[in-house]
């Protein structure tokens, strides 16, 4: 009797912990955004997008702000159908699926943006956050420390002058 009363609160701490993660919510702006916006590399690569896909993901990122989410999607998904393979549209799927809570697709569409999006620059450092915090909120420790780890992959120093 006296080990089953010990279990219970157990279970109920084990319990809570793992359920910090589901109750947390990811403010994408202070977590993926401002810090991406803040490096100082000296290598800083935008990809190219045509006007019609900026303008989308400007009207995306209003709704977001708005916390429209169905709506910043259905903008971006129109912007993928103008430009299925922009790096900088696949970056803000992952960010509206981050913020909306829907973890796993903001690992998959960071995952590509990872993969196959630019190695330095703002748009690498916000894919590689993003992917930290799905992986984070799926509790893959793995994912998300080898993403946290190559966020510094992301900056190019000046090198020093003599």
């Amino acid at each position: 009797m006296k080990t089953t009363l010990f279990k219970i609160p157990v279970l109920i701490l084990l319990a809570m912990s793992l359920t910090h993660c589901s109750l947390r919510r990811v403010d994408v702006d202070d977590e993926v955004r401002q810090p991406a916006e803040q490096s100082e590399s000296v290598i800083q690569i935008a990809p190219m997008a045509p006007e019609a896909v900026q303008i989308l993901v400007s009207q995306a990122d209003e709704h977001l702000k708005e916390g429209m989410h169905n709506q910043a999607l259905m903008t971006l998904k129109r912007a993928l159908d103008i430009s299925p393979q922009s790096a900088l549209v696949q970056q803000h799927m992952a960010e509206v699926y981050l913020s909306d809570g829907q973890y796993q697709l903001a690992f998959d569409w960071s995952s590509m943006v990872v993969n196959q999006g630019p190695a330095f620059g703002p748009l690498c450092e916000r894919s590689r956050r993003t992917l930290a915090l799905a992986a984070e909120m799926l509790a893959d420790v793995e994912t998300q420390s080898r993403a946290l780890e190559s966020v510094a992959g992301c900056s190019q120093k000046q090198a020093p002058r003599f």
